[in-house]
């Protein structure tokens, strides 16, 4: 499979990966009905993390690219061949072979490439400086690649829990910002700890499989529901809205990846355990159990995400 994974690249590795699948199904490498590598075999064939994997397959499934059939694999959807992806290839093709045949080296190439995209776009696709708050990096990290895959920005991370020990830091941190987008379930949080803030603030929401939603709701009433993320503060964030908990007519466990102790009573205690996909593999591969432990999928609401496009400036790309 000729898949290349370039570290240290100004493409975030799961756009490399995306990317590159897409391109090959759309000029006819993979044909409709072919079945990819699991995420976890991609993974290990290109020396990256599984989730990475999983995440590009899913947005390529939100694209129509591909078909994730749970128990059976991921597969290339039909597709109509586009022209003038074709006419594009072949431009870029003529380019790059008379480059090499005037000597210039491939990383060169590569990097006057990056910088010309760079130089062209700059001036419309300037999103301003923002800082993106949650109480995890995997989701800061999600949603940074979704914002910078459209618009470029100068983004920062931070923790809400952080915000609330240091406040003061925050807001002087802030103030050399143009846009706070903060979580959902964190705003709140955010206000009691910075009533004022400094700059505008919008908050993005994390959109989940109706299915489990559904699965959730359907509960009896006294089921023991466990409830795993990478903390129990991001558990308890995920999972507390009415639909995730059904009210007050399940007894639920909170628990962070990181606590062995509390994992290991909720895999006793619990009758049905859900896990965010950041630490699904993870818990199914360390802690051996009877117990159903179903995948809770992930991921930035594409409406809010063009809200915050939106937010960005008039140059982003829509």
């Amino acid at each position: 499979m000729d898949i290349k994974i370039i570290q240290n690249f100004p493409i975030g590795i799961k756009e490399q990966v995306k990317r590159q699948i897409k391109t090959m199904i759309e000029d006819g490498r993979f044909k409709a009905g072919d079945m990819l590598l699991s995420a976890k075999d991609m993974g290990l064939f290109l020396s990256i993390n599984r989730n990475t994997v999983a995440s590009a397959y899913k947005e390529l499934e939100q694209e129509k690219f591909l078909k994730v059939i749970k128990g059976s694999g991921t597969f290339v959807r039909n597709l109509t061949q586009k022209k003038s992806q074709g006419r594009l290839k072949e431009i870029f093709n003529l380019a790059y072979d008379q480059a090499i045949q005037l000597d210039f080296s491939a990383e060169s190439i590569t990097d006057y490439f990056i910088t010309g995209l760079l130089e062209k776009s700059k001036d419309t696709r300037n999103g301003g400086k923002i800082i993106l708050i949650d109480c995890n990096y995997e989701v800061l990290e999600t949603l940074d690649e979704k914002i910078k895959a459209r618009c470029d920005i100068d983004s920062h991370f931070m923790l809400i829990q952080d915000i609330e020990k240091f406040p003061g830091k925050f807001i002087k941190r802030a103030k050399e910002y143009d846009l706070i987008i903060c979580g959902m379930n964190h705003m709140e949080e955010l206000k009691i700890a910075v009533p004022d803030l400094p700059v505008e603030t919008i908050g993005f929401m994390i959109k989940t499989d109706f299915q489990i939603m559904n699965q959730i709701m359907q509960l009896p009433a006294g089921t023991s529901a466990g409830y795993c993320c990478i903390s129990k503060k991001s558990s308890k964030a995920f999972f507390k809205t009415t639909l995730f908990t059904s009210g007050s007519s399940l007894n639920r466990i909170h628990v962070g990846i990181d606590d062995i102790k509390g994992i290991g009573a909720m895999l006793k205690t619990c009758d049905i355990i859900f896990a965010t996909n950041y630490v699904y593999d993870t818990l199914v591969e360390n802690f051996p159990t009877k117990k159903k432990i179903c995948q809770v999928d992930l991921d930035i609401d594409p409406g809010n995400l063009d809200f915050i496009i939106s937010r960005l400036g008039k140059g982003a790309i829509l």
